[in-house]
């Protein structure tokens, strides 16, 4: 177990290279379709994304078990087995981490269970994720950054004014463990995995609040206009062990756009999201995603574009089993078109639904109630 832990560990999000914006507990679903998905979520993940989606939200559902992981290619399973190779000894450790020059290692995974009814909602969740990036032969430095998010979500929405203006709350108790920081050349000469261990082994925990609004227009297509701020304020976490508090959480406001277009077997759903809006630093490339998702009784196309870059998913829906896949690509440096990270990602659920007549909803998922009546 050690060596998958400190495999674990030298994996997250580039901070200091300058570098990907982060974002815990995503939909597989919502990242095929460019990560756009404030305006259109009516489930379990308006918890997440927008609270004010829980007023869609039709009928009884339980997200039984809910896990996904996901990948950056194959460098991951090359450095993985020459981490398990190298544990046993401090030299090899740090050949080992050497041997990663120029290469942007990244994992992450994860696991819930939700429970919604109208208006109402609630989960317990685990999130990870992690890279490392090390740079500059001539003078090593590795970025590394290692983020465990767990905790549990309540949340709740009303309308208003019925259907046309909702608004919901989210409020999250997060448990954090990790670090992000760089490690200098002196450091790699002699890193053992137990050292890299210490450094990033903090945990604390920390209160959030996010709003959510949605003003959806009585027309055929539905067109719905949405305002998130997720995290008001900013959240930060205790120093409930190690040598430092884990990383905050800054605020993040975000505007979005969806149309809901209704035809026979079909439901068609583009959307467009212009997250960190608060964030002035952020080049505008960034900060807009963009998405499509064609909805049929079984299966799900999506697609659409995450920071300039392509994304592509499709879901199955196989009754109290759903399976979703997705690639997508995220930035890493300042600007999009200077650094791609392409990532691909699997979900599997175990859901159950319950429709207002107590009649099975399929997949638990309350969109699919139109089609069944």
């Amino acid at each position: 177990m050690k060596f998958v832990l400190s495999f674990f560990l030298i994996l997250s999000a580039n901070i200091s290279k300058a570098a990907e914006l982060l974002e815990m507990n995503t939909s597989v679903r919502a990242l095929g379709m460019g990560n756009a998905y404030t305006a259109v979520v009516a489930d379990k993940d308006s918890l997440f994304y927008n609270p004010a989606g829980l007023a869609k939200v039709e009928g009884i559902n339980w997200s039984i078990a809910n896990m996904y992981a996901g990948v950056n290619g194959e460098d991951v399973y090359d450095s993985y087995q020459g981490f398990a190779d190298a544990d046993a000894g401090t030299t090899a450790f740090a050949t080992q981490v050497k041997s990663l020059f120029g290469k942007n290692i990244w994992i992450g995974g994860g696991a819930k269970t939700a429970f919604t009814v109208p208006y109402l909602g609630v989960a317990a969740y685990d999130s990870l994720t992690g890279s490392a990036y090390l740079s500059n032969p001539a003078y090593p430095n590795m970025n590394v950054n290692f983020i465990n998010d767990y905790g549990a979500a309540l949340g709740f929405a009303f309308d208003l004014a019925p259907n046309l203006l909702s608004v919901g709350v989210v409020g999250k108790r997060i448990t954090r463990i990790g670090s992000a920081f760089p490690i200098g050349v002196s450091t790699l000469a002699n890193l053992s995995s137990s050292e890299l261990q210490d450094q990033i082994n903090n945990r604390g925990t920390g209160y959030a609040v996010d709003y959510g609004m949605n003003l959806t227009l009585p027309l055929p297509v539905k067109p719905t206009f949405s305002f998130v701020w997720k995290n008001m304020g900013y959240t930060s976490f205790t120093q409930d062990f190690g040598a430092r508090a884990p990383p905050m959480i800054r605020d993040e406001m975000i505007a979005g756009f969806g149309l809901t277009i209704d035809l026979p077997g079909v439901d068609i759903r583009p959307a467009m999201d212009f997250k960190y809006a608060n964030r002035s630093d952020e080049a505008l490339g960034k900060k807009l995603h963009f998405g499509i998702e064609f909805d049929l009784p079984i299966i799900s196309i999506r697609g659409g574009f995450n920071q300039g870059y392509y994304t592509m998913g499709a879901g199955v829906d196989l009754g109290f089993i759903k399976l979703d896949a997705a690639t997508y690509g995220v930035e890493l440096g300042e600007y999009p078109g200077q650094h791609e990270d392409r990532r691909y990602i699997l979900q599997g659920s175990l859901e159950l639904g319950l429709n207002p007549n107590f009649g099975f909803l399929k997949g638990g998922d309350s969109r699919k109630l139109k089609q069944r009546r």
